[in-house]
Parts: C-alpha cells; sequence; structure tokens
C-alpha cells in the first residue's frame, strides 16, 4: 500500500515539472566591448542627463530605480532580440552578467526627475521598470439566513463577505539618448 503512494507522489511530481514552461534564454552573438564601455561611465567625464520619466503622460513616483547602458553593437543586437522575442513564450532576450554589470543606476527625485553626470560623449540607453499596485474588492457568498417561524422554515437574503487584494503590474519604461561633445547637459524623457 505504502508503495502504491510513493509512486502516485513522484509520478505527480514528475508531471508538474513536465508541464512547467521553461524559458531559453537568448544571447547576443557580438562580444560586449567592455573596454569601450567602461571609458564610457567610469565617471571622469563632465557631460550630464538629465532626465523626466513618464507613465501614461503622469509621473512615475518616488525612488524608482532608472538604469543607464553604454549603447554599443552588442547592446543594439540585444534590444533586436528583445523585439523580436518579447516576453511570450519560451525564449526570452537577454544581457550577459558582464553587460549587465556596465551600467550606472540612479533614482527618481519629486517623482518624475532624474540625472546622471560625469558622463562621457556616446551613446547611451535609459531603462526602468515601474510596478503599480491597484486594490480591488470583491466579495464572496459564505451562507444564508434563515429562520424558522411556527414549524416553517424561512429563507433570508444571502451573507456575502467582503475581501481586498492587490494587482501588481509592470510598466517598461526606456530611451535612447546621445552626448556628442564634452561637458554638455542633455534632457531626455522616458515613458512606456
Amino acid at each position: 500500500m505504502n508503495y502504491h503512494v510513493k509512486i502516485i507522489a513522484a509520478l505527480l511530481v514528475t508531471f508538474q515539472s513536465l508541464a512547467q514552461k521553461k524559458i531559453e534564454f537568448v544571447y547576443p552573438n557580438k562580444v560586449f566591448d567592455t573596454i569601450t564601455a567602461g571609458n564610457q561611465i567610469n565617471e571622469s567625464g563632465t557631460a550630464t542627463i538629465n532626465g523626466r520619466a513618464l507613465l501614461d503622460g503622469k509621473r512615475v513616483g518616488y525612488y524608482v530605480k532608472i538604469s543607464l547602458f553604454p549603447l554599443n553593437e552588442y547592446f543594439m543586437e540585444y534590444l533586436e532580440l528583445e523585439k523580436q522575442f518579447g516576453l511570450k513564450g519560451k525564449m526570452r532576450a537577454s544581457l550577459s552578467p558582464l553587460a549587465l554589470s556596465y551600467r550606472l543606476i540612479t533614482i527618481s527625485r519629486d517623482a518624475e526627475t532624474f540625472t546622471f553626470t560625469n558622463l562621457k560623449p556616446g551613446k547611451y540607453y535609459i531603462e526602468s521598470y515601474v510596478t503599480k499596485v491597484k486594490e480591488k474588492r470583491g466579495a464572496h457568498y459564505v451562507g444564508q439566513e434563515s429562520t424558522t417561524f411556527e414549524g416553517s422554515y424561512i429563507s433570508g437574503p444571502p451573507i456575502f463577505q467582503e475581501y481586498t487584494y492587490n494587482k501588481f503590474k509592470q510598466h517598461h519604461l526606456a530611451g535612447m539618448v546621445e552626448i556628442d561633445i564634452e561637458g554638455e547637459t542633455v534632457q531626455v524623457t522616458i515613458q512606456n
């Protein structure tokens, strides 16, 4: 008897793991140029990027992380792969851990503006993922009120219990910017 329970449990675990969608990550074929990327963001430049982050034309909120990547051939190929595969299906575009480490991160001030300083001339890709939460309300049926009167059963109104739950939605904001000369201050807006 105990032997049969173990076999059934093993089969259930096997079928559950087969049913899950395994995601395969696709990386760009080009070699990531660490020297050029490092020179662009090594904080020895004098250029500045001032930006605004907008979600559906509105401010994104306080303390949203915004990332800046040096734009090179490797990153352009990654963006093409991301456009090709998207977020649906079993294949996703991804940056290598090395390429992902060559970025600067800042947070939004006053709910929409951000700044990157000490940059060198070149092209940059700026992105942010913003998670918005909405509180929803619902009700579920828990029973029905009833009474007895002179031997008869009288049904009353149904009873519902209210509950709240949260819905999360993630938005991707992105934009590209180019710094032409040292000391330049560039304005950029990233939005969905």
